[in-house]
């Protein structure tokens, strides 16, 4: 008779097998940077001060000291950074449909939105706050400036990029401009959306920041900015660790998102 083998969860052993090739390698990279760091190795590879680049110890002691603040300022700074990027990401997408819809306008107002990208934003943030004044609407409205054009190319790219036999099935069938943009056109671009989300989730952080280094209430680039003028460089190395974080779970929020709204789209499904 023949003997029954048993078998192993293949499946369960080969995804943890490359969840961990995913993380292991940055935190590898992570600790050891953190010890070259730690112990002063860089600052003699980079023949700098402690003082100019405090140690990790250093600075989380400075957080513990000031965490209030940093707590303030990191809710300041979210609040530009989130609407900014939601307001601008929903113009952009209406500008696109605009597009799709009235191909006079594309020609004529696409290449002025796509120019508004590569305006500097440390050189328009001063006449912003001429316009806007010195409250958080000014770092909201450059927040949104610097995440509308992204989403208006890709949404028109996406909303544009459709199959050419659905689109035939669909006419065959004697579907409406309504029917085809819910069912086609709107899936089609969501992929081309989230792109452009993520790419705004690090757009809407730098623009707040920057913005607030301009005549700022609060927020956590006001705290960077006094503190360098200062010498506390251990608190404002708290602001950017600060800034970091929120860019990166904004982007991982948009990702998640994506994962559970654009199952079709197999770019996005993490290896987990």
């Amino acid at each position: 008779m023949a003997v029954a083998q048993e078998t192993k969860p293949i499946g369960r052993n080969s995804s943890l097998v490359r969840w961990l090739k995913i993380v292991l390698p940055p935190f590898i990279t992570a600790v050891v940077v953190l010890a070259l760091w730690q112990f002063e190795v860089l600052h003699s590879l980079l023949n700098i001060k402690t003082f100019q680049l405090p140690l990790p110890t250093q600075i989380i002691e400075s957080a513990g000291k000031r965490s209030r603040d940093l707590w303030l300022g990191t809710n300041y700074t979210l609040l530009e950074a989130v609407l900014g990027l939601l307001i601008g990401s929903a113009a952009g997408f209406l500008m696109a449909l605009v597009f799709v819809w009235f191909d006079f306008a594309r020609r004529g107002l696409m290449p002025i939105a796509v120019t508004t990208n590569a305006i500097p934003i440390i050189a328009f943030v001063p006449i912003m706050s001429r316009w806007f004044g010195f409250d958080q609407p000014t770092r909201i409205a450059v927040v949104t400036m610097m995440t509308f054009a992204p989403m208006v190319v890709s949404a028109y790219k996406g909303l544009t990029s459709l199959d050419n036999n659905s689109l035939d099935l669909m006419h065959t069938y004697a579907a409406n401009r309504r029917q085809v943009f819910f069912k086609l056109r709107l899936p089609s671009s969501l992929p081309y959306v989230f792109n452009a989300l993520k790419v705004g989730t690090t757009a809407s952080m730098i623009g707040a920041v920057v913005a607030e280094f301009f005549n700022s209430a609060g927020g956590i680039g006001k705290l960077i900015s006094n503190n360098i003028q200062s010498g506390d460089f251990a608190l404002a190395w708290c602001g950017v660790i600060i800034v970091t974080l929120l860019g990166m779970g904004l982007y991982l929020l948009v990702s998640l998102a994506e994962r559970f709204l654009v199952p079709w789209d197999s770019a996005n499904r993490l290896p987990i």
